[in-house]
């Protein structure tokens, strides 16, 4: 009996090891007319170190392009309308703020730079998201983080650049993630969104 107990606390134990190992993250990201996104992972004192191929994402011209001609316009805003609908579901954006805090106590951001616009195919979409955000980038802003986000009235599409290093202890983010997307208002952001994609 024993030695069975001991043959199942040995992988936990080795992962709970594991996971208490300190990572870094590397991020880099560039939005012009294509996206540009690079990372790296440092983990396990170096055995780990996986990181992305060079590759960028196609054009907004080129995802045009290859869109067949006669996808409605009402099916391309789809993205958007369902953003915004989760966006609104009640108790969501309290969850999302309350996740951001508890990850900002356990992990360390040891450099953080974003400069972003963005906008939706409608202004006042636009203007509603930028309003949630807003706590979010006061929040940054009294941290002394360098975030600079802006909305865009006229256009759509999302631009800019962040770059960020970040060093944490996977062990002690796992329990507030999961506290996360078991919430019931991500159970109800998940349905709106299901429901809004029909």
């Amino acid at each position: 009996m024993l030695a069975l107990v001991a043959a199942l606390a040995a992988p936990i134990a080795l992962m709970v090891a594991m996971l208490a190992v300190p990572l870094v993250l590397f991020i880099e990201a560039e939005r012009t007319d294509k996206l540009k996104f690079r990372w790296r992972l440092f983990w396990l004192f170096g055995l780990v170190k996986p990181r992305s191929r060079n590759r960028s994402a196609p054009s907004a011209p080129e995802r045009a392009a290859a869109r067949p001609a006669d996808t409605p316009k009402k099916r391309r805003g789809r993205g958007g309308r369902v953003a915004v609908a989760v966006l609104r579901t009640r108790g969501l954006i309290e969850r999302v703020v309350r996740l951001a805090l508890a990850l900002l106590r356990r992990v360390t951001l040891e450099r953080l730079q974003l400069d972003a616009m963005f906008g939706l195919e409608n202004p006042a979409d636009t203007g509603f998201v930028y309003g949630c955000l807003s706590p979010v980038l006061v929040l940054a802003d009294v941290r002394g983080l360098n975030i600079r986000c802006h909305p865009m009235f006229l256009e759509s599409g999302v631009r800019g650049a962040f770059r960020a290093t970040i060093r944490v202890r996977p062990l002690l983010v796992v329990g507030p993630i999961v506290a996360f997307l078991v919430s019931p208002p991500v159970f109800r952001a998940a349905r709106v969104a299901w429901r809004t994609r029909k």
